[in-house]
């Protein structure tokens, strides 16, 4: 007999999900809790999502996808680039991660762990460093030097900033975009 699936069951999963992951990690919820949680048995979450992995995605993604939206929008508020590139650094760096840092936290956990042989199951960094990459053209001088490398390392000193702020390991982060602002478009102008 083929299982019919429903969006509200579905919908149910992703819910208990996200509040699991948000709360106690990717490592410390499981498969089980999550489907105790939504009130089915576990069997009827992998008819829905193949894997734990699979199903962090499917909860992070849009939630990832949202808040960079709301980044875009603050960057774009902003008048010089100055402004925009450490409304960008201090949106991923900080911002993001203080959001949720379960979940941003979760990805880390699950990345760490997962089996290098098999594909991520969404193409979600160079989504990321896409946009990333978007919002920097034209806050970038136009100097020869090779902009295109900036999301990527934008991103690895994401996975610092996450795993450090869920140790409580908190740098000032306000002072490092200025210096990084400095290095990239030169010093600013003291008044």
């Amino acid at each position: 007999m083929v299982q019919v699936k429903k969006k509200e069951i579905r919908q149910a999963i992703l819910d208990s999900a996200y509040d699991l992951f948000s709360e106690r990690g990717y490592h410390s919820t499981t498969l089980q809790e999550i489907a105790d949680l939504t009130g089915i048995g576990v069997s009827s979450v992998y008819s829905y999502f193949p894997s734990k992995i699979d199903l962090l995605y499917a909860v992070l993604v849009p939630w990832y996808k949202e808040a960079f939206e709301r980044l875009e929008k603050r960057v774009n508020k902003q008048k010089d680039n100055r402004e925009k590139l450490r409304t960008i650094m201090l949106g991923v760096w900080r911002d993001m991660p203080e959001e949720n840092v379960g979940l941003v936290n979760s990805l880390m956990e699950a990345l760490a762990s997962a089996d290098p042989k098999k594909p991520k199951p969404a193409p979600l960094l160079k989504w990321t460093e896409d946009r990333l990459m978007d919002m920097l053209k034209g806050v970038l001088p136009d100097n020869g030097f090779d902009y295109e490398v900036l999301p990527n390392l934008f991103m690895m000193a994401n996975d610092g900033f996450v795993i450090n702020r869920r140790l409580n390991d908190l740098r000032d982060i306000e002072r490092l975009c200025n210096a990084m602002c400095d290095i990239i478009l030169g010093p600013a102008a003291k008044g």
